[in-house]
């Protein structure tokens, strides 16, 4: 669908890091009901794999949230050397 290139508003990295954020909780919230609340064979095993995809879902939003810091250090440290670069051209070095 490209909804990347239609919405170029958005910040798609930090939008998959929330939704990674909230999987995970929804999904560990979910397993403590089902293990706490039920006592059959199924509930027991349903929380067992919404642990794990708690997991899986954790391990993601950690990349994510590294890929995101190493972002939004690189947008600052090109705003940092343009502003450099702006305020060298503007001096007069040349002056006596």
């Amino acid at each position: 669908m490209q909804l990347n290139d239609k919405w170029q508003g958005l910040c798609w990295p930090m939008m998959d890091f929330l939704r990674c954020v909230t999987a995970a909780l929804i999904y560990f919230a979910i397993s403590i009901t089902a293990v706490a609340k039920y006592s059959d064979g199924a509930s027991k095993a349903a929380g067992v794999f919404g642990f794990f995809a708690t997991i899986v879902f954790a391990i993601d939003f950690y990349l994510i949230f590294n890929d995101v810091a190493k972002f939004l250090k690189q947008g600052d440290s090109t705003d940092e050397n343009t502003a450099d670069k702006a305020e060298e051209e503007n001096s007069d070095s040349d002056s006596d």
